[in-house]
């Protein structure tokens, strides 16, 4: 049976989930999957758990990664059976749990800033317009027919370095993103993975938070 699912409805059915923001984008299907929409939403870290990351990771800001990983895919997955039981296609992409290696179909970060959520900062972070980036992300593909929001192109970090001072690894390249720029430009993930590694142990080498922590958006 079909049932009526428009955007007032998808954006009461993401509140009651937990979603803080959400947005669509528009998806040129390469390769896959083959759908026109992309649903980006978004899950704030509880400030809380960010007490202290400024020095580096902590066990409480893991579990709270792992604990939005589970509630984002929680949301995901309650949206798509309301978007097939409308009689429309929908394929979830997970909230990322690996080290970033994974190539994606669309990756959350773009899909969040075609949805006009946020940009990407100076250390290669999304920073939602509201929440700072202090969030975690999770993509719906779909042909379900929603309007699209107007994508942000540019960062808006400005003469903010923050992140880039505060980056052990001295990762950040101090450059203001653009839509399509390479990250290499933006940001060294490879001195970012070896500072990691070095530095820590177990599941501590995959979560580091320091430029979460020490942006000032971030403040709740």
């Amino acid at each position: 049976m079909n049932h009526r699912l428009d955007r007032h409805t998808v954006g009461f059915l993401l509140h009651a989930a937990g979603v803080d923001a959400w947005g669509v984008a528009a998806h040129a299907p390469a390769p896959a999957p083959e759908l026109p929409r992309a649903i980006s939403i978004m899950m704030r870290v509880r400030p809380a758990t960010l007490c202290g990351v400024e020095h580096g990771p902590t066990h409480a800001y893991l579990a709270e990664y792992h604990r939005l990983n589970a509630a984002l895919d929680e949301a995901t997955a309650t949206l798509v059976t309301a978007i097939e039981e409308a009689g429309h296609a929908a394929v979830a992409v997970p909230a990322t749990q690996s080290d970033g290696r994974k190539r994606r179909p669309l990756p959350h970060k773009t899909a969040a800033t075609r949805a006009g959520l946020g940009w990407i900062g100076k250390t290669a972070l999304f920073v939602s317009s509201d929440l700072g980036p202090a969030v975690r992300l999770a993509t719906v593909f779909t042909d379900l027919p929603l309007s699209v929001s107007r994508p942000i192109d540019s960062g808006a970090c400005g003469e903010c370095r923050r992140c880039v001072e505060a980056c052990p690894a001295g990762a950040g390249r101090d450059v203001t993103w653009q839509a399509g720029m390479p990250r290499e430009e933006l940001f060294d993930a490879d001195a970012c993975r070896r500072r990691m590694a070095r530095a820590h142990t177990g599941a501590l080498r995959d979560v580091c938070g320091i430029c979460i922590a020490v942006c000032p958006r971030s403040s709740p």
